[in-house]
């Protein structure tokens, strides 16, 4: 545990770029001491066309929701592919509920009606290369005391020449890098502190692979915007 705690240290003192000017800005870092903005895109909700096995395991928080105010509305105009429906619905329960459950709430309606967050195009406009390396992301938030397992997701999109898509879904933290959740998109990442405000979430080079990412902090999903921060890799 020591020494594991010394790597850390070590690796935190290394990179000493300062921390982004604005909350909820998501970085790559292009060297310990210097950093890009990446382009910040909203996505939509659509029907479900990744061609993988259901994820019902997976899927957590749909019982809930659908207990809340007007999610049985959501996730019955999701499944019939009402997307005014599904954010009537997001919306209608975001009222009631705190900004973390609305964002629990959005990946329960997706998730259990099969739905898609889409993308247009098929690229980001921030591409980066396979330097066989880690990928090193900064996010800022409004603060860092957070574990980011629990509030970040890191996605590998499924990709056409128009747009990008990844299936969304509720599952425990504890499930990021399992077989399961990998195959479904979600890309395993290590985070840590960073600054006052900010954290470093670091995707292995092993993880790293040709195509295109995006990365949400899942506080900040309303009914009418899906930000993301997203990248090419090449």
């Amino acid at each position: 545990m020591l020494l594991s705690a010394t790597v850390i240290e070590g690796v935190a003192q290394k990179v000493t770029v300062t921390e982004p000017e604005f909350v909820n800005s998501y970085c790559i870092l292009t060297s310990d001491s210097t950093y890009s903005i990446l382009p910040k895109e909203s996505g939509t909700i659509g029907k479900h066309q990744n061609k993988v096995k259901k994820w019902g395991k997976l899927l957590g928080g749909a019982a809930s929701i659908a207990g809340a105010a007007g999610g049985i509305i959501g996730i019955h105009s999701a499944a019939s592919g009402s997307l005014s429906g599904a954010m009537t619905g997001v919306r209608m329960t975001g009222t009631a509920l705190s900004v973390g459950s609305a964002a629990d709430a959005v990946s329960g309606l997706a998730g259990s009606a099969g739905m898609d967050i889409v993308f247009s195009g098929g690229h980001s406009r921030y591409v980066t290369n396979n330097t066989g390396q880690d990928v090193r992301l900064l996010v800022k938030g409004n603060n860092n005391a957070t574990d980011p397992m629990d509030c970040y997701r890191i996605v590998r999109f499924s990709t056409s020449k128009k747009e990008r898509r990844i299936q969304w879904m509720e599952f425990e933290p504890s499930l990021i890098g399992s077989e399961d959740t990998k195959k479904a998109g979600y890309v395993p990442f290590e985070g840590h502190k960073y600054g006052e405000q900010s954290y470093i979430l670091t995707i292995p080079a092993s993880e790293i692979e040709k195509g295109e990412y995006g990365i949400f902090y899942m506080s900040i999903i309303t009914a009418t915007a899906i930000p993301v921060g997203t990248f090419s890799v090449e």
